[in-house]
């Protein structure tokens, strides 16, 4: 199903606007600080290139990934635990791990937004 970008803003500014933190209001947030013309471009990219790329702002610095993992502690965890049981073996970490988890949890709940919203990326 493809959205169109006036549904899809308006279901990403639901998303940002509640009031819990959590990963999915993050996602949301970078998506509409990413450009109003073409959304779903925003979601391709992350998906493409990933957090590594530096295109959320936010998630550049250890600091700020650290951080975000802190935060997000406990819902990282069950994306992980998640994506293990799917994969039927654990993760392969590279590199430092908070840094690691919080740009795996930000990709891979973008993605499970994507697949909600419906995009084709």
């Amino acid at each position: 199903m493809n959205t169109d970008a006036a549904e899809l803003r308006s279901q990403l500014l639901e998303i940002a606007s509640d009031p819990d933190t959590a990963i999915r209001k993050d996602v949301a947030e970078e998506a509409l600080e990413y450009g109003t013309e073409d959304l779903v471009s925003f979601f391709t990219d992350l998906l493409t290139h990933g957090c590594a790329s530096g295109m959320v702002g936010s998630l550049i610095y250890y600091c700020d990934t650290h951080a975000f993992f802190d935060l997000h502690y406990l819902e990282i965890e069950q994306l992980r635990d998640e994506y293990e049981d799917m994969l039927g073996e654990p993760l392969q970490i590279k590199g430092d791990l908070k840094n690691w988890l919080a740009w795996f949890a930000f990709e891979e709940t973008a993605r499970q937004l994507a697949d909600e919203l419906g995009l084709e990326v």
